[in-house]
C-alpha cells in the first residue's frame, strides 16, 4: 500500500493547539539542544567496545521529493483555516509560514546519522516515534524522561521529522512523525463535529493503524545507509547560516561531551568536518572564540600531565558505598572556579560553582560507578542539567549525598591550595603579572639598586589600614548565569557572587554636613526626602552575573533587611587597594525605577524578601563591584 500522510480523529477527546510543552523546552536554543539530545541517544546505542559516530549533514530537497508533499500541504492548509480565530495569532502565522515554505521548490534539510550503534527495534523504536513521555532505557543510559526526542522537532519549520532505522538484524523501518494541532475533519455520521489528533504520521494507512514502512527512506541523495544504525531527517530545519549551525553544533558538543570525544567513545562530523581525539586539539584552536571559556580550559586541564586526579568515594547516608568521583583540576590565576559534573558515559550535566571561592582554579568530576550513576540520574531535570534532590524519592537522603559530594570536592581544593602556598609553588600564569627579579648586567643602573648591607636596617615603616570591602558582590566573568530565583534549591545555581552578611550604619550623616563617600548621599540631587533620615542596610545574598552575553545584560538579586517604601542601591567597582569608583549605569529593565549614576531606586524593601533588577553598566571589562543598600525612614 501507499504510504500518506494521516491525522487521526480525536474521536471526542481533547483539541491540541500548538504550544507543545515538550518542544517549548528546546525552543530557547534549538540547535544546541539538538546537538546534546542526539549524542546521548548514540552514547546510548552504542555497539559495545565502539565509538559512536553521529553526522549532522544539511541538504537541499526537491519539494517533489518531501514524502506525500501534497498531502501534507493540504493538511497545513486545514490547519490554518481551523486557527484563523485563534486568539493566539501566534498559530495562523505559524502555518502562513509553513506553507510559503513547502510551496517553494526547495526545502531545506538537516540528516542526522548514528553509526557503530545497534539501530531501533521493539520498544525502542516504539518509545522513539509511537509515544510520547515515555522512556525504558537500561539503568546508567543518558536518556529517562523520554522528552529529549522533541529537540527535533524544535528545529523544524514543520514540526516535522522522518526516522528510518537498520538493526543488528537487518530489519528496515521508516515513519514520519508532524507535531501540529487538531483540524477538522470531515463530520462524524451523526453529523457532530469531529477534529484531529494534533499528531500525525507518514506510513502505510490501514483502517485500524498507520504503519511504518519496512524500508529506508533515503531522502539525501548523497547518503545510503549500509551498516546499523538510525537516520533522522529534520524537515524545513530553521533559518541559520551553514558557518552559524556548524559553530553551535560543535561549540555545544565539545561543551557538554568533551571526555566522551577525549576518551575515544563518540566521534562527530558536521558538514564533513571531523571533530574526534585525533582532531580535538585542532578543532579546540579553530573555533576557541565560539567555545566557553570553561570548556577550553577543561581541554588544557586533560592534555595537562600536571593535572592532579583523585578518586572520591561517595556514600549515601554515611553508610552504603554508592561510587567514586574521579576528580582533576588543577590552581590557575584565569580559573573558572567551577568543577564540571560528568556522568561516565561522558555527558556533563552541569558546572558547580561556589566550591571554593578564595580560589582561583578549574575542574572536572567524573561519576563513576553503575550504583552512583543511576541515583543521581534520578535527581536529573528533564533537561538533564541539574541535579534536584525533590525528584529523589527519599529528598533528604538525596540532599545530603550532594551535600557531602560537594563538600569533599571543597576539601580536596583546600587541601591542594594549603600544599601549593606552603610550598610556595607558583599557579600557572600568575608569573606574567609579577616583576622580575633585577639583574645586575655589567653593574648597569646601579645607582637605582639599594646596596645589600643596607636591607638589614629599618629604614621605614608605613603603616596602611585598607578597609575590608562589605556587600561584595562578584562580577568577574561573562558567563551566563541562571535566576537564583528559580535555582536556590536545585543544582544549576548562579556560580558566581557569594553570600555576606553587609554591614551595619555606623551613624547617618545629616545632608550638607560633614565628610560622605561620593555613593552616601541620596539618589537624586533634588534631595526629595529633605529631612528624613536616611540609613545604610544591612544586606544578605548579594548576588551579579551574567544573564544575556551579547547585550552585556547583567542580573543583580540582594535580599534586605528591613522595610522601607523608599529604598536604593549605590553600585561601585572595587580595583586593588580597594580603590573606589562609581559604575557608569547605562540601563535598569524594570520601567518603574530610575537610576542615576551609580544608583538605581526606589525599591520596595521588604525584610528577608528578595529584590531583583537587570540592568547594563558601561565598560567590558568585568570586575568586583560594591553594592550598597540605603533606605529613607519616615
Amino acid at each position: 500500500m501507499e504510504a500518506k500522510w494521516s491525522f487521526p480523529s480525536s474521536n471526542g477527546g481533547e483539541k491540541r493547539g500548538l504550544n507543545d510543552s515538550g518542544i517549548e523546552t528546546f525552543n530557547d536554543n534549538p540547535i544546541k539542544s539538538l546537538a546534546r539530545e542526539i549524542c546521548q541517544n548514540s552514547l546510548d546505542a552504542v555497539i559495545s567496545g565502539q565509538r559512536a559516530i553521529v553526522e549532522f549533514n544539511t541538504f537541499t530537497l526537491d519539494k517533489t521529493d518531501f514524502p506525500d508533499v501534497y498531502g501534507f500541504t493540504e493538511i497545513l492548509g486545514k490547519c490554518l483555516d481551523y486557527s484563523k480565530n485563534n486568539v493566539n495569532h501566534k498559530t495562523p502565522l505559524f502555518f502562513e509560514t509553513a506553507l510559503n515554505r513547502i510551496n517553494k521548490d526547495k526545502i531545506k534539510m538537516l540528516r542526522i546519522s548514528d553509526f557503530n550503534t545497534t539501530g531501533l527495534k521493539g520498544n525502542d523504536w516504539d518509545n522513539l516515534v509511537n509515544s510520547s513521555g515515555s522512556s525504558e532505557k537500561e539503568e546508567g543510559k543518558g536518556g529517562s524522561f523520554g522528552i529529549g526526542k522533541n529537540a527535533p522537532f524544535a528545529c523544524s519549520e514543520f514540526r516535522t521529522v522522518f526516522y528510518s532505522t537498520l538493526d543488528l538484524d537487518g530489519n528496515q523501518k521508516s515513519k514520519g512523525v508532524s507535531k501540529l494541532i487538531s483540524y477538522k475533519l470531515d463530520d462524524n455520521a451523526d453529523g457532530s463535529e469531529n477534529v484531529s489528533q494534533g499528531t500525525g504520521y507518514y506510513g502505510v494507512v490501514t483502517p485500524y493503524n498507520i504503519n511504518h514502512l519496512e524500508n529506508m527512506l533515503n531522502l539525501d541523495k548523497s547518503f545510503s545507509r549500509t551498516s546499523s544504525g538510525t537516520d533522522i531527517f529534520v524537515s524545513a530545519l530553521k533559518i541559520i547560516s551553514e558557518e552559524e549551525f556548524k559553530s553551535n553544533i560543535i561549540a555545544e558538543v565539545l561543551d557538554g561531551y568533551l571526555i566522551a570525544i577525549w576518551n575515544g567513545k563518540l566521534e562527530i562530523k558536521v558538514n564533513g568536518h571531523i571533530i574526534n581525539k585525533e582532531t580535538l586539539s585542532n578543532v579546540i584552536q579553530e573555533y576557541k572564540k565560539s567555545l566557553n571559556d570553561h570548556t577550553v580550559m577543561c581541554f588544557e586541564l586533560l592534555i595537562d600531565n600536571t593535572t592532579i586526579w583523585q578518586k572520591i568515594p561517595v556514600y549515601i547516608s554515611n553508610t552504603l558505598p554508592l561510587g567514586d568521583i574521579n576528580f582533576g583540576f588543577k590552581l590557575r590565576y584565569d580559573g573558572s572556579n567551577k568543577v564540571s559534573m560528568i556522568r561516565s558515559s561522558g555527558m556533563k550535566i552541569l558546572d558547580k560553582g561556589g566550591l571554593c571561592p578564595s580560589l582561583r582554579f578549574v575542574g572536572m568530576a567524573i561519576v563513576e560507578g553503575d550504583a552512583l550513576n543511576t541515583f543521581l540520574r534520578g535527581l536529573e531535570n528533564p533537561s538533564h542539567n541539574k541535579w534536584e534532590p525533590q525528584r529523589s524519592s527519599d529528598p533528604s537522603a538525596a540532599r545530603n549525598l550532594l551535600k557531602d559530594m560537594y563538600n569533599s570536592l571543597t576539601d580536596k581544593l583546600n587541601e591542594e591550595a594549603s600544599n601549593a602556598f606552603d610550598d610556595q609553588i607558583d599557579i600557572e600564569g600568575a608569573g606574567d603579572y609579577l616583576p622580575d627579579e633585577i639583574e645586575d648586567e655589567n653593574n648597569k643602573n646601579l645607582d637605582n639598586v639599594k646596596k645589600e648591607e643596607s636591607l638589614n636596617k629599618i629604614i621605614d615603616v608605613e603603616v596602611k589600614v585598607i578597609q575590608k570591602p562589605r556587600s561584595v558582590a562578584h562580577l568577574e566573568t561573562d558567563e551566563i548565569g541562571v535566576d537564583i530565583e528559580t535555582a536556590i534549591e536545585a543544582e544549576g545555581e548562579p556560580t558566581e557572587g557569594t553570600n555576606y552578611d553587609g554591614f551595619e550604619h555606623q551613624g547617618s550623616k545629616p545632608h550638607g554636613t560633614g565628610e560622605r563617600d561620593f555613593d552616601d548621599v541620596g539618589m537624586l540631587d533634588s534631595d526629595e526626602f529633605r529631612g528624613e533620615e536616611l540609613i545604610t542596610v544591612k544586606a544578605k545574598d548579594i548576588r551579579i552575573f551574567c544573564i544575556n552575553k551579547k547585550e552585556q545584560l547583567y542580573r543583580l538579586i540582594f535580599t534586605p533587611t528591613i522595610n522601607s517604601s523608599k529604598g536604593y542601591i549605590a553600585i561601585t567597582k572595587l580595583a586593588e587597594q580597594n580603590e573606589k569608583m562609581p559604575a557608569e549605569i547605562i540601563y535598569v529593565k524594570n520601567p518603574d525605577l530610575e537610576f542615576t549614576k551609580n544608583k538605581i531606586g526606589y525599591f520596595e524593601f521588604k525584610d528577608d524578601q528578595p529584590c531583583k533588577v537587570d540592568i547594563k553598566i558601561a565598560g567590558e571589562e568585568y570586575s568586583t563591584m560594591e553594592v550598597k543598600l540605603y533606605a529613607y525612614k519616615g
